[in-house]
């Protein structure tokens, strides 16, 4: 994607890990349960779910790459506000789509998330993660925490919203960037030379391209 060439840059660096981030997110400071309704403790209890079918010794053969894959996926399907996100990412191009058109462009966006970032789960290398924050006002929340790589500390705050009772991430900020405003620049850009059917177009070419590599 030419128009994306700047984003894709920078995902190269902290934000195409940012779900290997999320993976190990408690794994080396466990949170004592204190409610079901805790948003911390929702996200800890997928991140342990994930964390097993890393670990798994039967997944890590070649031969179950991709069934581990669609593993992690089905337990993220369940941590992310997919529909909110894609939303957010258009900003008010959104409501120029049909509901036909946004149904589409969630499973385009959920896809385009899967490709992107589900494919760097083997950079996981036992990173640790410092707890420092959490913030809770009404049906909202965002957890702030650091991942600790060796001596870089990268700072990571998960924003997350309750749904129908649980809660979802809608956002992730790495390093104080958003990962939805970042989408919401580039997506706009291309809108605004090639209207939405030209976005289409180019994300659809992007997982391609990333189907065929892998």
């Amino acid at each position: 994607m030419r128009t994306m060439s700047r984003y894709s840059k920078w995902s190269n660096g902290f934000l195409v890990t940012v779900l290997v981030m999320l993976l190990i997110l408690f794994s080396g400071h466990r949170v004592l349960a204190l409610s079901g309704d805790d948003p911390q403790v929702q996200l800890q209890e997928s991140i342990d779910k994930i964390l097993s079918i890393l670990k798994s010794v039967e997944l890590k053969a070649p031969e179950k790459k991709a069934e581990r894959k669609e593993q992690i996926f089905d337990v993220i399907n369940n941590m992310f506000d997919f529909r909110e996100m894609a939303r957010s990412s258009l900003g008010p191009n959104w409501n120029d789509l049909t509901p036909e058109e946004q149904d589409s462009f969630v499973d385009l966006f959920t896809s385009l998330i899967e490709q992107r970032y589900v494919g760097k789960i083997d950079a996981y290398d036992d990173q640790t993660v410092i707890y420092k924050e959490k913030r809770v006002k009404e049906d909202k929340a965002k957890i702030y925490t650091a991942i600790i790589d060796k001596e870089l500390e990268i700072p990571i705050d998960y924003s997350m919203q309750k749904n129908d009772g649980k809660w979802l991430v809608r956002d992730l900020r790495i390093e104080n960037v958003s990962l939805i405003a970042n989408y919401r620049r580039d997506f706009n850009s291309i809108i605004r030379k090639e209207q939405f059917a030209g976005l289409v177009e180019k994300i659809n070419e992007q997982l391609g391209k990333s189907e065929a590599q892998n």
